[in-house]
């Protein structure tokens, strides 16, 4: 069986495979799957698992939180924030919730602490424009 290169890239690290058979994914329509000398595809993948089978027929699986999917010249590239590799897939979904929690929690953070700085920004204004005022 006739087989193409994977790259898997996020923010992290560069993960290449080769000999790979077969990649099954999903994007807004739905799944579907991408066999060597397919024509050139570009996809927004959606959250959530898809798997690819090396030549030997061994699967692995690659939990994200969306991604984009290439594949011309017989290369398929996934590029997505952060992915999680494994033969489980029930522990790298649980990896990549734990992973989408943690983030959220930063972003929530992240937003109160603007708000913070906003409301003393505020605050400060005010105070200048009124000691302007009064001089």
């Amino acid at each position: 069986m006739k087989t193409f290169d994977l790259t898997l890239i996020d923010t992290l690290e560069l993960t290449r495979f080769e000999k790979v058979r077969q990649f099954i994914a999903a994007d807004e329509g739905g799944s579907f799957g991408i066999l060597a000398g397919h024509a050139h595809t570009v996809a927004l993948l959606r959250y959530g698992l898809a798997r690819f089978c090396d030549d030997s027929g061994h699967w692995r699986y690659l939990a994200m939180p969306g991604g984009v999917l290439r594949f011309a010249d017989n290369r398929l590239t996934v590029t997505t924030v952060r992915y999680f590799l494994g033969t489980d897939p029930d522990a790298i979904c649980a990896d990549l919730e734990e992973a989408m929690q943690q983030t959220d929690s930063e972003v929530h953070r992240a937003r109160a602490a603007l708000s913070e700085i906003e409301h003393s920004l505020v605050k400060r204004l005010a105070e200048l424009s009124h000691q302007r005022r009064g001089s």
